[in-house]
């Protein structure tokens, strides 16, 4: 599958979203489709990429107290039209610690990618929600509140399995390759 080009565009706080864009991206050029990988946290206004150039388009967030990260709210918001416009598929994932809970696994996926760019006025063709990560370890990305309150839901959700000392990865990798290689027939 030569000559196709892929835009993925993503806003993390802890790392999982970054990590998930990277992976996808590796996939992708393993399958001869070039991948751009932006972390719109890093776009100015003025080096927006036409999404014209690209063949499809690849949108992730993390999650936080039911919120996407502001950068990808702003930029959906911003560039509705365009994404509207665009021709070829448009994908769209989360990042959620309660992805993995079988139980809620569903509702975070439709409430946090189809729904929630419904209300922004932007369709999309697929979509998929994946775990996240807890990182407790004193190099963690997360604060010390943020420690505190995941120690807490952890502890409180039964099913969530989490270290509350260490680094839990709660991404499902062979997930995240799958929902990457069902984009590809898209294309």
């Amino acid at each position: 599958m030569s000559n196709k080009k892929v835009l993925i565009l993503y806003g993390t706080r802890f790392g999982a979203t970054e990590g998930v864009a990277g992976k996808m991206a590796e996939l992708l050029r393993e399958k001869e489709v070039e991948a751009e990988v932006i972390n719109l946290k890093d776009l100015q206004d003025d080096r927006i990429p036409d999404l014209n150039s690209y063949d499809g388009i690849m949108m992730g967030t993390g999650i936080k107290i039911g919120q996407w990260t502001k950068e990808v709210k702003k930029y959906v918001s911003n560039y509705k039209k365009d994404l509207n416009s665009f021709k070829g598929p448009k994908g769209f994932y989360v990042c959620s610690g309660y992805a993995v809970l079988p139980e809620m696994y569903e509702k975070i996926k439709v409430d946090y990618t189809l729904d929630a760019c419904k209300k922004l006025g932007v369709t999309i063709d697929y979509f998929d929600a994946f775990g996240g990560l807890m990182d407790f370890t004193e190099t963690s990305r997360m604060g010390w509140l943020d420690k505190r309150l995941l120690k807490i839901v952890s502890q409180q959700t039964s099913g969530m399995k989490v270290e509350t000392d260490t680094y839990n990865d709660l991404r499902d990798w062979d997930q995240i390759e799958k929902f990457t290689l069902g984009f590809i027939e898209l294309l």
